[in-house]
């Protein structure tokens, strides 16, 4: 049990911050405003007016959809462009590479940042150069390239301290997340010292402007440490404070967490009667506040002390409530975003085989033209040709698009026929939840079996689905992939087949109904398994070439 905090948390405790993004919320009152700035980038003909509205809808569409404020952002750096505006073609794409940076699109985010990075340097752009630096970090950071990340982490701090008392002062909550990322780093390579020392540095910068928020964070991670560490007595006065100023300012959430993170400590003192107690207060907020996934870890903790306990019953109820919970967050929203990633990905397929179809044909019409120069009788009879050819290609074009729109139907009917499906599913599954504690005792696990095999099946039918269309484009993926990898596991190779659709891990996360961090390990744990750890090659780069 001692090892919890690194198989339980090490997806919970860690945040790394990239400099400087808002919560991915999605607000209908940010679509409202999204639509009265595009009214007013419409009427305006002022070109700085207009680069401050694209960028603040850059910024506005990155809560709730990442590909249209990258649409914006390269908008922005365009217009930049005409107007030989260098610094505000760098600020564009300083954003663009945030974006990617959220939808997994590494290799282009780091080549935005640098060039980016280039431009910041040449006007001498304090801020500019302290968010990219930290940004370039933040990268390697999620590409296990924790050497460099803490290359470029070190470099952020130097150009921080660079700047005058002024800079310094306004821009002092930039360098309590920097530290916090720094220390991030070296604790995922094993150097602890190192990542108290700047977890401790960053609690003391932010003591300094009272940013509260990350001060709660800090002394989690700092708790987690010290209890790994066996040094008890400072890791539960760390784990306190966190509780006490979370408790202070009503982080609801946070709180939950702190006290999933109390469990833990007790779990490696060996108290557990003192881990149940924390986990079933966390259960107890989180139930109260609707936050399932505390729920979801709360019950976990729990399953571990029944299970230390010997008490397989308690254990067996524990863990198929954390089943049941897993599963609940499928909703209608998630089944519906399988759906359409992979309806839009085949259509993309369609629409690409037909745009190369009408680049051979450009070629054939260049050949056919060049050689209707070496003289009048042959140029009569290419003619002849090349009105032949075009009727068959026009002929073809059309079957081509009549197949399209064929498959298209066929995928919207087949989506729509498994969301209907699945919401009956769901919302039998939800009514029977409602039922379940009005009902003996003797029938509330029946009940709960039934809902668990409803929604499991519901699981089943997605992949079979997913399973079926990703086999029809990539027919031969598996294959290659079992033949060069030979002990990769079922879920691995699901993983990879996601990964080769360039999924983001957020988009991952959405579909297998994981949280983010979880996604970002499995692919730790994929890239040391087809030995890409410590080499530059990018995970979905390697997977595209099967």
């Amino acid at each position: 049990m001692g090892v919890l905090f690194s198989t339980h948390f090490s997806l919970k405790s860690l945040t790394l911050f990239v400099l400087i993004l808002c919560p991915l919320y999605v607000f209908s009152a940010d679509h409202v405003k999204e639509d009265s700035l595009r009214f007013k980038l419409n009427l305006i003909e002022d070109h700085e007016e207009k680069v401050r509205l694209l960028m603040e809808l850059t910024k506005l569409t990155r809560k709730y959809d990442l590909k249209k404020s990258i649409q914006y952002s390269i908008q922005g750096e365009k217009l930049s462009e005409s107007n030989d505006d260098e610094l505000n073609i760098a600020k564009f794409k300083l954003e663009t590479g945030i974006s990617n940076y959220f939808l997994g699109n590494y290799d282009e985010t780091l080549s935005d940042y640098f060039a980016a990075l280039t431009t910041f340097k040449e006007f001498n752009n304090y801020i500019g150069i302290l968010r990219t630096l930290n940004n370039i970090g933040a990268i390697y950071d999620r590409l296990e390239n924790f050497n460099s990340a803490i290359k470029y982490y070190q470099l952020t701090i130097q150009h921080y301290n660079s700047g005058n008392k002024e800079q310094k002062e306004k821009h002092i909550n930039y360098l309590t997340q920097i530290f916090n990322n720094l220390a991030s780093a070296y604790e995922k390579i094993g150097e602890t010292d190192k990542a108290i020392e700047y977890y401790e540095l960053s609690l003391s910068e932010a003591k300094k402007i009272n940013f509260r928020h990350i001060i709660g964070s800090l002394y989690n991670n700092l708790g987690k440490i010290e209890s790994n560490n066996g040094n008890f007595n400072i890791a539960r006065e760390y784990l306190n404070n966190a509780i006490k100023i979370r408790t202070e300012d009503k982080e609801i959430e946070g709180l939950a967490k702190s006290y999933y993170f109390l469990s833990a400590h007790f779990f490696n003192t060996k108290d557990l009667d003192s881990a149940k107690w924390a986990a079933n207060k966390s259960l107890e907020i989180a139930e109260k506040n609707n936050l399932l996934e505390a729920q979801q870890i709360a019950h976990m903790f729990l399953f571990d002390y029944y299970e230390a306990k010997k008490d397989y019953k308690n254990a067996l109820a524990s863990h198929k409530t954390f089943k049941a919970i897993s599963d609940s967050l499928v909703s209608e929203q998630k089944i519906n975003q399988l759906s359409k990633l992979q309806t839009k990905y085949e259509i993309e397929q369609l629409e690409e085989e037909s745009l190369r179809q009408k680049e051979r044909i450009k070629a054939q019409y260049t050949i056919l033209v060049t050689i209707l120069s070496a003289g009048l009788l042959v140029a009569v009879l290419l003619v002849f040709l090349l009105r032949t050819k075009k009727k068959r290609v026009e002929l073809e074009n059309n079957q081509l698009e009549t197949e399209i729109e064929t498959k298209n139907r066929e995928l919207t009917t087949n989506v729509m026929y498994l969301v209907q499906k699945n919401e009956l599913i769901n919302n039998v599954a939800k009514s029977l939840l409602a039922v379940k504690d009005k009902v003996m005792e003797k029938n509330k696990q029946p009940i709960q079996q039934i809902i668990y095999n409803l929604q499991s099946q519901t699981d089943k039918e997605i992949w079979n689905e997913f399973e079926f269309r990703f086999n029809q484009v990539h027919n031969d993926f598996y294959s290659q992939l079992r033949a060069k990898h030979a002990d990769i596991t079922p879920s691995e190779e699901r993983l990879c087949a996601l990964l080769r659709l360039n999924l983001s891990s957020k988009e991952i996360s959405t579909i297998t109904h994981q949280t983010i961090r979880s996604i970002e390990v499995a692919r730790g744990r994929l890239r040391k398994k087809l030995s890409l750890t410590g080499k530059d090659i990018n995970l979905v780069s390697y997977l595209t070439d099967f």
